[in-house]
């Protein structure tokens, strides 16, 4: 007795299952048999045609119980007899017999229903008067029509009696149909779906347009006769139409995702390839049907969407002489060879070996010990609930990670936490930029920059021809001296905004700082966004910012570049920045240029004749070993000996020493008075560094050359530390250059908004910004000037490209001039300073052009000697 409760195939029931491989064979179907939960999943269900000698018991007959010991959900099987020649009758007669079958009443499940199906049953049916007119027939097809929708398709099904086959028609068609036929006609074949998809269908070469057309064509055109072939075939495609329909998984309130099991066909004496029996048939034209739906040539069945796979597994049996090449023993591995030739065979057929006359010891056994066919449960609807449940919990967590309010409903993401930073664009720094870290002493002036840009892009997105630029920085340091430096770059981004007649919107936009405080550690997430919104927003024609050459600032340019965003870098200036590609250019000079000016200087104002060169020994900072090589290289040009060449280590895994053991090394050796040190390292390392220098040099402290990197040593008064040490350094632009810096007209209009004199401001950050957005508006008046209508983006690079030394914008930072080749600012002013105590510097050297030449300091005049660039 066969049971929901065990699967138990005794002697006298399983005579056809008594076969090497029948236990593989039974567990590949009842796999083949468990629906996948997720869609994306589903994979086509081949035809299994078991062989078998002539005389062998057939398989099919204790087969044929194995669906109903389905726990849970059960699944519909049919089961019938292709022995019969092939005749439009037979063919009819099979395909009724199985969807009779598949219709009837299956515990734990909702009945199938089949009104594509019956839909075509009704056309072959149909007869039309003999003398009528047009008139006549299409009330006649009409009438027709609804006595199919109060009947609709009935037949014999087992001790169930008498089943309906079509599906409930919709309660507004049973309404139209009702009270005006030829009117209820129209719109169920233009509004309901089985009736719209056999219209559709072609017979004869060709579809005819709609559901009364094709019903008139098949009286008219004796369509039943003429074309048996294709009307047999459009009967299995209606049948399995039906079946994609039932077990659809996006309706609402459909049955289709409560159905966890593929029904089964098992189709007796189908006989063999080109015989001609029904079953033979119907396996070919169930083959065609597929083919025609599923599989592409040439491709894969994984490379296509597979949207409309049918849900039907056809298990079918047959005598031959010939046994195939795989055995059922074998039966998943033939599964997964069939799989995988699919798309280039066009052959749903897996065949299978199986011969129940030859002894197979312990089968018997073995079948009784199976279980139950095991089909997973359908949970959708309690999945959903605890789903939704999730989501609404989830979504603080996932606002939070994004940067946003706990209940915002926003499905964008400009921004992503990484540990405690936002990372990304925003309109609004004053409330994702503004980390409880924000040293309460540089608290106010962060607030008040933020406040005035977000204030001119207000003013800025009232103008039809406002562009927007992105500020790409560190915006989250963890220090008040990178703070601070944050606040004068964000200054001189808002007077050029606010002076600019080119209307500009600036966004500000987060790469982070990261462990150890190295600096745009997540550089290329905020690259990633910047691209992301430029995609959206036309207006976004290019980046500024990177104040820092990092390896991650370089592969931040790269990004930006292969989407055609222009880059102005403010305060970059390793080397190999401006070869990354044609879209990056920058402000300052490069450390080529910064070492042969220390070099010049070391040995021409110094008269250094031995030097020792310090920098970074953290493998990310491109800038400090870049310079220190080119200041080895300079000053072997000019004749200095170089002493020393050594990296101080920042983290424990970096190559080098302390800063501190190298600065005791640092000290000079006996009989070399034109001995000093250049220093190429970071500024949050300098106070270590000359700290161990004292601390062995006693008394005879070298000269320490620096570079631009020290500025904000200088400026936070460490200086104070050390009155001994003579410190000169490096800088690009700095308001100490004039004896009243007022004169230039930045600084004129920054003093007077900020309140400061020449004499506290000594940086030159501000100043950099403020010429990289010179820099982008002069590009973007070329533009217009060139053709107004002209979208900026696509010709700004072309723009400022266009600004050379022949034409070169006088910026507060000095002459800025790209050379053709080189994407650089030609000769740009670079300035030796030198450090005092009070947090004030002393011009020493200028190499390179700055304006109102008249007023700068006293004695500071460019060097005819300095050396200019190639």
């Amino acid at each position: 007795m066969v049971t929901a409760k065990d699967w138990f195939v005794g002697e006298d029931q399983a005579d056809g299952l008594h076969f090497l491989g029948a236990v593989e064979l039974v567990a590949l179907l009842d796999r083949l048999s468990r629906r996948p939960r997720w869609p994306a999943r589903d994979v086509p269900l081949p035809i299994v045609f078991l062989r078998r000698p002539p005389g062998a018991a057939g398989p099919l007959e204790p087969l044929a119980s194995r669906p109903e010991t389905a726990r849970g959900k059960r699944i519909a099987c049919a089961r019938v007899d292709g022995t019969d020649p092939v005749t439009p009758e037979s063919r009819r007669a099979v395909l009724d017999d199985a969807i009779g079958q598949l219709a009837g009443k299956v515990p734990g499940a909702a009945r199938l229903r089949f009104p594509h199906y019956a839909l075509v049953g009704w056309l072959l049916a149909l007869t039309l008067p003999e003398d009528g007119d047009a008139e006549d027939e299409e009330r006649h097809i009409a009438r027709a029509f609804r006595a199919h929708v109060r009947g609709r398709m009935r037949m014999n099904i087992g001790p169930d009696g008498s089943q309906d086959l079509a599906q409930d028609f919709p309660w507004w068609i049973r309404l139209v149909i009702t009270l005006a036929p030829r009117l209820g006609l129209a719109l169920t074949a233009l509004l309901w779906r089985p009736a719209t998809w056999v219209g559709e269908q072609p017979v004869g070469g060709r579809s005819r347009g709609g559901l009364y057309r094709l019903a008139r064509a098949f009286v008219k055109e004796h369509l039943a006769e003429r074309h048996a072939d294709e009307v047999g075939d459009l009967l299995v495609r209606a049948f399995l139409e039906d079946l994609r329909r039932s077990h659809r998984r996006w309706s609402l309130w459909g049955t289709g995702r409560r159905r966890t099991g593929y029904p089964w066909l098992l189709v007796e004496n189908a006989g063999p390839a080109g015989g001609d029996s029904t079953g033979r048939w119907l396996l070919d034209s169930i083959g065609r049907a597929r083919n025609t739906v599923t599989v592409h040539k040439g491709q894969s069945w994984r490379a296509n969407s597979l949207s409309r796979p049918d849900p039907l597994l056809v298990i079918a049996a047959g005598e031959s002489a010939q046994a195939p090449a795989r055995h059922a023993a074998d039966a998943s591995a033939g599964y997964r060879r069939w799989l995988v030739q699919l798309a280039r065979s066009d052959n749903w057929l897996l065949e299978l070996q199986t011969d129940a006359s030859e002894p197979a010891p312990g089968v018997s056994g073995a079948l009784s010990d199976m279980g139950p066919m095991r089909l997973r449960r359908a949970v959708a609807a309690p999945l959903a609930m605890v789903v939704l449940a999730a989501l609404v919990a989830a979504v603080p967590f996932v606002n939070h990670a994004r940067c946003e309010p706990w209940w915002s409903p926003s499905v964008r993401a400009p921004l992503e936490r990484v540990g405690e930073e936002c990372i990304g664009v925003s309109a609004d720094p004053l409330r994702h930029f503004m980390p409880p870290s924000v040293p309460e002493e540089v608290r106010p002036s962060l607030q008040d920059v933020y406040g005035r840009i977000m204030a001119e892009n207000d003013k800025a997105a009232t103008r039809p021809d406002a562009i927007t630029i992105v500020f790409l920085s560190v915006l989250t340091p963890s220090t008040a001296n990178s703070y601070t430096a944050l606040v004068e770059e964000l200054r001189g981004v808002w007077v050029a905004q606010k002076t600019s007649d080119v209307p500009i919107r600036m966004l500000l936009a987060n790469g982070g700082e990261g462990p150890g405080g190295r600096g745009l550690a997540s550089g290329d997430l905020a690259a990633d966004k910047i691209i992301e919104l430029a995609a959206r927003d036309r207006s976004v024609v290019a980046v500024t910012g990177l104040s820092i050459s990092t390896d991650t600032a370089k592969s931040v340019v790269k990004r930006l570049g292969s989407s055609a965003l222009p880059v102005i870098g403010s305060l970059t200036s390793a080397d190999d920045m401006a070869t990354i590609n044609e879209y990056y250019y920058q402000i300052g000079p490069n450390n080529l240029r910064e070492a042969a000016v220390a070099a010049f200087y070391a040995k021409w104002r110094l008269g250094v004749s031995n030097v020792a060169i310090f920098y970074s020994g953290d493998p990310t900072d491109r800038y400090s070993q870049n310079l220190a090589d080119d200041a080895k290289t300079a000053f072997a040009l000019l004749g200095i000996a170089v002493d020393q060449y050594k990296s101080y280590r920042v983290a424990n895994d970096d190559e080098g020493l302390a800063p501190a053991s190298l600065g005791q090394g640092a000290c000079p050796s006996a009989g070399k008075p034109g001995y000093a040190v250049f220093y190429a390292g970071r500024a949050q390392f300098l106070a270590e560094f000359l700290r161990g220098m004292n601390s062995r040099c006693q008394g005879s402290t070298p000269p320490v050359l620096a570079s631009d990197s020290s500025t904000r040593f200088i400026l936070e008064g460490t200086m104070a530390q050390f009155p001994n040490v003579r410190l000169d350094y490096l800088s690009f632009a700095s308001p100490a250059a004039w004896s009243d810096c007022a004169m230039v007209p930045f600084y004129k209009n920054y003093l007077d908004v900020f309140r400061q004199t020449c004499q506290q401001l000594g940086d030159g950050r501000s100043a950099a910004s403020y010429d990289a957005m010179q820099v982008l508006a002069e590009g973007i008046r070329q533009v217009r000037r060139t053709d107004p209508g002209a979208r900026v983006r696509e010709g700004l690079l072309a723009g400022i490209g266009s600004i050379r030394p022949d034409n070169a914008i006088q910026g507060a930072t000095g002459k800025i001039g790209f050379g053709a080749a080189t994407r650089l600012p030609v000769d740009k002013a670079v300035l030796v300073l030198r450090a005092n105590t009070d947090t004030t510097s002393t011009p020493l050297l200028l190499c390179g052009e700055l304006p109102f030449r008249g007023g700068l300091a006293a004695g500071l005049e460019p060097d005819e000697g300095c050396p200019r660039d190639p």
